[in-house]
């Protein structure tokens, strides 16, 4: 089943979404979702798309610390 928010991410980024839940203790689809959106958020005005998984990550980390 194919969620609006579905991206193909590739296999370093499925582990990162892991991580992150596991160490902020959150159910990974939660953390999946917020990082699909934060991702859209920032290709969509993004120039340069070379780190965008990288500031999506401190972008998820940040937002579900607080």
């Amino acid at each position: 089943m194919t969620t609006p928010n579905h991206l193909k991410l590739e296999t370093d980024t499925l582990q990162s979404i892991k991580d992150i839940a596991k160490e902020i203790d959150c159910p990974v689809e939660e953390v999946n979702n917020i990082y699909v959106s934060i991702l859209k958020n920032l290709k969509s005005s993004a120039r340069i798309q070379d780190y965008l998984h990288v500031l999506a990550r401190k972008k998820v980390r940040d937002e579900l610390r607080h």
